[in-house]
C-alpha cells in the first residue's frame, strides 16, 4: 500500500440500522471508522415503517429526546379480509403511549436514518455518502485469504483493517465476498419476499380521528386474506404524524405464479372498504418497492472470514414471524459486530480465528434464539399458503354467518355455519393446519 492509499481501522458497507451501529460501537472504543453510504444520505434508499428500539436505547439512552419518530404504536390490530366482509382483533396498553413506548414506533427511514447518521458522526465515524462499493480488495490464497479493502467505483481502492459488510437485502458486495473467501453460505437458499408500500398525506385531525388516536398515540394493523388472493404475504398499514403507509409484502416468485402485478394487487388492497375509509381524501406522496429476505435461520450463511463481519439484512437476520422485526435485528448484530472488530483492534488480529467471538455473541442474543424458533415458517408458507387466503375468507363468513340476524334458530344457523366453514376442507385437515399455524407466533 502506497503512502497516498488511505487506511482506517474498519470500513462499513452500508448507511442502514446495522452499519451505523457497528459503526458507533467502533467509533466509541476510538477505531477510525468509514461509513460507505451509496445513497445521496443514509437513508435516502430506505422506506418508511416500524422501528423497534430496545437496542437502540441501549446504543443512544436518550435518542427520545431527538430521533424523529412519527408516532408510538400504542395499539395493533390484526384483520382478516373477504370481499366486503372482515374482522379483526385489536389490542394495545395505555403503557404503550408513555416511554418508552414498548420500543415501537413508526418512523421516516429517510428522516431517522441521518439523524443515527449524524450521532455516529459525533462519535468520531465518517459518513461518506455517494459511495457505490463493486467489491472489496484481497491479499493471499485459499484459507489465508483476506479482505482488505473495498474498491468504490470511480474512485481508488480504500483499506482498512476490519470490514463490516451490512449492505441490505440486494448484498452484492456480501454475496461476492462470501464466494471470495470461501464461507459457508447458508444450509438452503436465500429468496426474498416483495414489498410493496405508498405513503399516503392525510391532516393529522383526520388520522386521529379516523383511528380514534390521541395526538401521542399510533397504531399498526396487519392484513391477510382475499386481496391478495394466491400471494404468500399479507398487507400492512400504520399511522405517522400526518401521513399513513399502507402496502403489502408477499414471496417474489408468488407474482409471476399467480401472473400479478404488485401494483395491481396494493390497488385493489387499498380499494377493499375497510382500507379505503382510512385513506379517503389523502394525497399519495410515495411509492416504494423493497427485498426482504425471508429464508429465515438455515439461509444464514457464515457470518465471518478474515477481516470481515457481515450484519443486518446481509446475513438474512429478518424475524419472518408475526413480529416483523428487522430493524432490531440489525442494530443487533450491527453492535455485536462492532464490539468484536474493537476487541480484534485491540488485540492486532483480525483473522477468521479472531473474529469469532462476533458468532459466539450473536447466538446468545435474541436475534439467534427468534431465528431459530422461527426457523420453520419459510417451509410453512410454502406447505400452507392457504393460512393467507383461505382460512382468512372461511374466518370472515364463519362470523358473519354467525352473527347475521335471521329468524332462523340460533342453532340451525351456527350448524350451518360450521358446516360452510368446513366445506371443501379434507376430514381434520382444518385442525392440522391451524396446529401448524401456531409457530406463526
Amino acid at each position: 500500500m502506497s503512502d497516498e492509499q488511505v487506511k482506517l481501522d474498519a470500513l462499513v458497507v452500508g448507511g442502514g440500522p446495522a452499519g451505523l451501529a457497528a459503526a458507533l460501537t467502533m467509533a466509541r472504543q476510538g477505531m477510525e471508522v468509514g461509513v460507505l453510504e451509496r445513497g445521496d444520505s443514509c437513508g435516502s434508499k430506505n422506506v418508511s415503517g416500524l422501528l423497534y428500539t430496545t437496542v437502540l436505547s441501549d446504543l443512544l439512552p436518550d435518542y427520545l429526546d431527538s430521533a424523529p419518530l412519527e408516532r408510538p404504536v400504542s395499539r395493533r390490530t390484526l384483520a382478516f379480509l373477504d370481499g366486503e366482509a372482515h374482522w379483526s382483533a385489536t389490542f394495545g396498553a395505555e403503557a404503550w403511549s408513555a416511554a418508552p413506548c414498548n420500543h415501537t414506533h413508526v418512523v421516516h427511514r429517510p428522516q431517522f436514518d441521518r439523524w443515527f447518521a449524524e450521532q455516529t458522526e459525533e462519535a468520531g465515524a465518517s459518513i461518506l455518502d455517494s459511495m457505490v462499493v463493486e467489491g472489496l480488495v484481497y491479499e493471499g490464497d485459499g484459507p489465508g485469504k483476506r479482505a482488505v479493502g473495498v474498491q468504490v467505483r470511480d474512485d481508488e481502492p480504500l483499506y482498512a483493517d476490519a470490514i463490516v459488510l451490512a449492505d441490505g437485502a440486494n448484498c452484492l458486495v456480501t454475496e461476492s465476498a462470501i464466494s471470495e473467501l470461501g464461507l459457508a453460505k447458508g444450509k438452503k437458499p436465500q429468496t426474498w419476499a416483495l414489498g410493496v408500500k405508498q405513503i399516503v398525506a392525510l391532516p393529522r385531525e383526520k388520522i386521529e380521528d379516523r383511528f380514534n388516536l390521541d395526538p401521542h398515540e399510533g397504531c399498526a394493523l396487519d392484513f391477510f386474506g382475499s386481496p391478495f388472493e394466491g400471494l404468500v404475504g399479507g398487507g400492512f398499514l400504520y399511522t405517522g404524524r400526518e401521513t399513513v403507509g399502507v402496502g403489502f409484502a408477499a414471496k417474489a416468485e408468488s407474482f409471476a405464479a399467480r401472473k400479478l402485478k404488485p401494483r395491481e394487487v396494493l390497488d385493489a388492497f387499498c380499494r377493499h372498504p375497510v382500507v379505503r375509509k382510512y385513506l379517503q381524501g389523502g394525497e399519495l406522496i410515495e411509492y416504494s418497492c423493497h427485498m426482504i429476505p425471508e429464508s429465515g435461520y438455515l439461509a444464514i450463511p457464515e457470518l465471518i472470514g478474515n477481516g470481515v463481519l457481515i450484519a443486518g439484512d446481509a446475513a438474512g437476520l429478518v424475524n419472518m414471524s408475526l413480529y416483523h422485526e428487522g430493524s432490531n435485528h440489525a442494530m443487533a448484530s450491527g453492535r455485536a459486530a462492532g464490539q468484536t472488530a474493537a476487541k480484534a483492534h485491540a488485540a492486532g488480529d483480525f483473522s477468521k480465528a479472531a473474529l469469532q467471538p462476533y458468532v459466539s455473541q450473536l447466538q446468545d442474543t435474541f436475534v439467534m434464539k427468534d431465528m431459530a424458533k422461527y426457523q420453520e415458517i419459510p417451509e410453512i408458507m410454502d406447505a400452507l399458503p392457504e393460512l393467507f387466503s383461505l382460512y382468512p375468507r372461511k374466518l370472515c363468513s364463519l362470523l358473519i354467518d354467525f352473527f347475521t340476524v335471521s329468524q332462523q334458530p340460533k342453532a340451525d344457523t351456527q350448524k350451518a355455519a360450521i358446516r360452510k366453514f368446513f366445506a371443501g376442507l379434507p376430514k381434520l385437515q382444518g385442525a392440522h393446519n391451524l396446529w401448524k399455524a401456531r409457530k406463526l407466533v
